[in-house]
């Protein structure tokens, strides 16, 4: 557009730029300031034209507050979708991502700073350990959830291969129908959810293993679980996303680990004091019993006991049993 009369129809965008750049709750621009900045786009106008924009933004919902102060006022747009402390936390998540390889964090880093004003941005250049962390070789698992979200929306199967690696690090993969459920983030990795016909189980899949996926021409199967499916209430009795037969436990405590029974069952907990011991509670929390629910208890130590149902305490007694006799 150069200087032609055509450029000052983009003042309203320029004008918006400036504020969103150059101001904030604490920082503001004048009439000078806004005049020499359009200038510099090569739009001329007069200062009714820029009292006349700053009403229409104000009233398309783009807020720019005039403040009066000796000589005239002065102006700016205050509110911010993020405030820089939301902002650092958005960008130490994209950070800490596992899943993310290092070029597609920094990409998303650099958007997510645009969202802040021009007077915040120092702050949000803080160092990353973005190529000391255990960072995803691939992008898959951004292209992997749109095909599952669109498959659960269409209410879909889906197939995919998954992929395992031998002791050689050789990929291996096998085919699997399946019908998804949720998705999951846990434990730095994305896990589908989803329900399998054949063994009327709920099954987990890691999103970046999962390779060459469509949706079917089939209606997802397993519908009354997914009516009243919780993923969260589901991830919590689940440890590191390996299902397994789901029972209601009872455990013995001593009174120093309430708080890491909350925070990996919260209210299902069902916690009491216990009636044997002042100085230990009885919790009754839901859970998939596996390997890794075991472990999670073996790592508490003595101070805890599980004490039903029997046949999960026989079953863990003897999973003991059996990593002592390895070291014999």
């Amino acid at each position: 557009m150069g200087k032609s009369s055509d450029s000052k129809k983009l003042t309203l965008v320029y004008l918006q730029h400036l504020f969103l750049e150059r101001t904030d709750k604490t920082h503001f621009v004048r009439m000078p300031d806004i005049l020499g900045y359009l200038a510099d786009k090569d739009v001329f106008v007069d200062r009714r034209t820029i009292y006349t924009d700053i009403k229409l933004l104000n009233y398309a919902g783009f807020e720019i507050v005039g403040v009066q102060e000796k000589g005239g006022y002065k102006y700016h747009h205050p509110a911010r979708l993020f405030t820089d402390n939301e902002l650092k936390f958005l960008i130490d998540s994209v950070a800490a991502s596992k899943f993310l390889t290092e070029t597609k964090s920094k990409d998303l880093i650099s958007k997510i700073k645009t969202l802040g004003s021009g007077f915040g941005s120092d702050s949000l250049n803080r160092p990353l350990l973005l190529g000391k962390r255990v960072k995803s070789m691939r992008d898959i698992v951004f292209k992997n959830l749109d095909v599952l979200y669109r498959a659960m929306t269409n209410n879909s199967q889906i197939e995919f291969d998954y992929i395992k690696e031998n002791f050689k690090q050789e990929q291996q993969s096998h085919k699997i129908s399946i019908s998804p459920c949720a998705v999951s983030l846990n434990e730095e990795n994305y896990y589908l959810i989803a329900y399998d016909k054949n063994e009327d189980i709920l099954k987990h899949y890691r999103v970046d293993k999962m390779k060459n996926i469509i949706a079917t021409h089939e209606a997802r199967e397993g519908k009354e679980i997914f009516k009243n499916f919780d993923v969260v209430d589901h991830t919590n009795k689940t440890f590191g996303m390996f299902g397994g037969k789901e029972v209601t436990v009872k455990i013995e405590a001593d009174n120093n680990l309430i708080g890491v029974f909350k925070d990996r069952f919260g209210d299902s907990a069902n916690i009491r004091p216990s009636f044997n011991n002042p100085n230990a509670f009885v919790a009754r929390p839901t859970v998939y019993i596996s390997q890794q629910f075991y472990g999670w208890l073996f790592g508490l130590g003595n101070d805890v006991k599980l004490l039903e149902p029997e046949e999960v305490r026989e079953d863990y007694l003897n999973k003991l049993k059996e990593t002592v006799d390895r070291y014999k």
